[in-house]
C-alpha cells in the first residue's frame, strides 16, 4: 500500500507469523486505519535510524480483534487495534535500545513517539496521533506491572 515507509511496509506491518490464517482479514481490516499506519512506519523508520541504522524485526503491528485475541491480548482498547503500536525486536540490547529512545526524544529527534514500552523480549512503540499527547516510556519485569521512566 502507497505511503509506508521504505523497511515498514503495510504488508509488514499487517502480518502475522503466528497466526498467518488471519492475515487477509487483518489487513482488509486495517485498511480504515491506514493513516494511523504511515504514521508509525514512518516513526519506526525514525527508530530504525536512531538505533544504528541495523533492522528492526516487527513481531506485531495492526492487529484487528481476532488477531489481538489469538496472540493473547486482554487490553480492550489496543493501540495495536487502532494501527497505533507496534511491537519490534532491535538487534541491540533492549535497555540499550530503550534508553537511546529516551535520549532522542530529549533531544528532539522523535515528536511522533507516544509510547515505550520494554516487555518480555519486545519494545512495545506507539505513536501519537495528536502532538499534545505526552511521551512516555515504561520498564516492566512481568508483562503486566509498568515503571514509568523518564
Amino acid at each position: 500500500m502507497e505511503g509506508y515507509s521504505k523497511y515498514f511496509t503495510f504488508e509488514e506491518l499487517t502480518d502475522s507469523d503466528n497466526h498467518p490464517a488471519l492475515v487477509p482479514k487483518n489487513r482488509i481490516d486495517a485498511i480504515q486505519f491506514k493513516l494511523a499506519g504511515k504514521r508509525l512506519s514512518k516513526l519506526l523508520e525514525s527508530i530504525r535510524h536512531i538505533l544504528g541504522d541495523t533492522p528492526l524485526k516487527v513481531t506485531s503491528g495492526y492487529r484487528n480483534h481476532l488477531l489481538n485475541k489469538a496472540v493473547g491480548s486482554v487490553a480492550k482498547s489496543s493501540a495495536h487495534m487502532r494501527f497505533e503500536a507496534a511491537d519490534i525486536k532491535p538487534k541491540m540490547n533492549l535497555k540499550e535500545a530503550f534508553n537511546a529512545l529516551i535520549m532522542a526524544h530529549k533531544g528532539g529527534l522523535l515528536p511522533d513517539l507516544r509510547k515505550v514500552l520494554i516487555e518480555s523480549s519486545w519494545l512495545h512503540i506507539q505513536v501519537k496521533m495528536n502532538m499534545d499527547d505526552p511521551t512516555e516510556f515504561f520498564t516492566t519485569n512481568d508483562n503486566i506491572n509498568f515503571t514509568k521512566v523518564a
